[in-house]
């Protein structure tokens, strides 16, 4: 497998050739194009799990219930994946390794790595991220995306590292964390911070420039309400 990333960072595109018998699983909904030789199977989670392992998966996971597989048949392919919020791409070389995903995270990974759900705790429900975790193991690519740029941050052995828990996007699973307030009440109320990850090295922690959550609520909060419309509702005039 080879790949090749575009248009970053704002809509980035991953290109994916893929020699004759080679397979890449994608998130139901990220295929842009594929070449004739690229054959589709689809799945409900990962192929070596059962039903209601891969129900679960995606359900605490964040993600979709249906995965795709693509796969190169006869001769080399190509296929071009994309999610579907603007922003940036990486591709986490995984090698023998485990990390975390937050949820909306994953994008696509190479047959050699498995996905499952993992419990992250009562501190990581707090953090804004979801009692579960889902959890990439194995060897191989594995594409991760992000709402804004990606930025990758190498923690040192022993150092402290804190993110904004809606700006995490991925982690290794060895690093240890804990959640946090930013500061005292007065900062947790009027700081519009909220709750923070603090984790501890080493390992690497990949942080997205933007946060979604607080994107939705700043448009929530310039919609129309039902009393600005008379009590009718929202009303479009053409």
């Amino acid at each position: 497998m080879e790949y090749e990333l575009s248009n970053r960072p704002a809509y980035t595109l991953a290109e994916v050739t893929l020699n004759p018998g080679d397979s890449v699983t994608a998130q139901a909904g990220t295929l842009v194009t594929h070449t004739e030789s690229i054959q589709i199977t689809t799945g409900i989670g990962d192929s070596n799990e059962g039903l209601l392992e891969s129900v679960t998966d995606s359900v605490l996971g964040g993600e979709s219930l249906f995965r795709n597989r693509f796969t190169a048949e006869g001769s080399p392919g190509v296929v071009t994946l994309g999610p579907a919020l603007p922003g940036d791409m990486d591709v986490i070389d995984v090698e023998d390794e485990s990390l975390y995903l937050h949820s909306g995270a994953y994008v696509a990974a190479d047959s050699g790595i498995e996905l499952d759900t993992d419990v992250g705790g009562l501190g990581s429900l707090l953090g804004g991220e979801g009692l579960f975790f889902l959890k990439a193991s194995g060897t191989g690519p594995l594409f991760v995306s992000s709402f804004g740029g990606i930025v990758q941050y190498d923690v040192d052995p022993g150092e402290v590292f804190t993110v904004d828990s809606g700006h995490a996007v991925a982690w290794d699973a060895d690093l240890e964390y804990t959640t946090e307030r930013i500061g005292g009440l007065k900062e947790t109320l009027f700081s519009e911070e909220g709750l923070v990850l603090r984790f501890t090295g080493p390992g690497r922690v990949y942080v997205q420039t933007r946060n979604y959550d607080d994107f939705v609520s700043d448009l929530a909060s310039r919609m129309p309400s039902d009393s600005d419309n008379g009590g009718g509702g929202f009303q479009i005039d053409f």
